[in-house]
């Protein structure tokens, strides 16, 4: 009976060799495991992510153009305004309010000689979603217009949509940073009228007491209690 050959030297030095490296590496990753599980590498975390902070809703019209003067006429005039919103709300929906005259001092002391809430609501989104659009409707409900008796400024008038995301007790805007406005010329007579002016005098804080939301001293006196 002939016996079986033997393997070349180095294929059998490498058999000789291989359970003793298999036991080697065997070792090795044994005692890397044992090292990292001391350590606590290999409880892995999920990484946290922190919600990005709200940021003050940015309005921008889309039309009328805010350099137009809108011509009303009539206690039942109405005007659709559409604008986009750009704003990181975290969940907080932007709500919307008119105000007639923004800035005029009323004789009851507030920022506004008429203020009008808007039902619709935008929803809540991301600045990475990018601008939304929409669309709200002022009515004038049958109201007569503020007015001080003084030609032509009795029909001049402006209207202000203000966006926020929460509004204090008077109306305005919680935050002084959390507001963003757009405003036209408001004109209240018939543009065929001969007498209807075609613009009107922007509002001059040195001749008429001025008042605006973002007022420190009028914050305070509007802060929720």
């Amino acid at each position: 009976m002939t016996a079986p050959p033997c393997p070349p030297l180095p294929r059998a030095a490498a058999l000789a060799a291989g359970p003793r490296i298999a036991a080697a590496v065997a070792r090795s990753l044994a005692a890397a495991a044992l090292a990292a599980s001391t350590a606590g590498c290999l409880v892995i975390s999920p990484p946290e992510y922190d919600h990005p902070p709200t940021t003050a809703p940015v309005l921008t019209a889309v039309f009328p153009p805010p350099y137009l003067p809108i011509h009303v006429d009539g206690l039942d005039a109405s005007q659709d305004f559409s604008a986009t919103v750009l704003s990181e709300d975290n969940g907080d929906p932007v709500l919307l309010a008119f105000y007639i005259d923004y800035g005029r001092r009323s004789p009851g002391g507030n920022p506004y000689r008429r203020f009008q809430p808007v039902p619709h609501q935008v929803a809540a989104a991301t600045i990475a979603g990018g601008p939304r659009s929409f669309t709200v409707s002022w009515t004038n409900d049958g109201l007569p217009l503020p007015t001080d008796g003084v030609t032509p400024e009795r029909e001049c008038h402006t209207i202000t949509l203000m966006a926020s995301h929460a509004f204090n007790p008077c109306y305005c805007p919680a935050d002084p940073d959390d507001m963003s406005s757009l405003t036209w010329q408001f004109i209240n007579c018939d543009p065929n009228d001969p007498a209807c002016p075609e613009s009107c005098p922007a509002l001059d804080c040195e001749t008429t007491p001025c008042l605006f939301c973002d007022d420190p001293e009028f914050q305070a006196e509007c802060a929720d209690p």
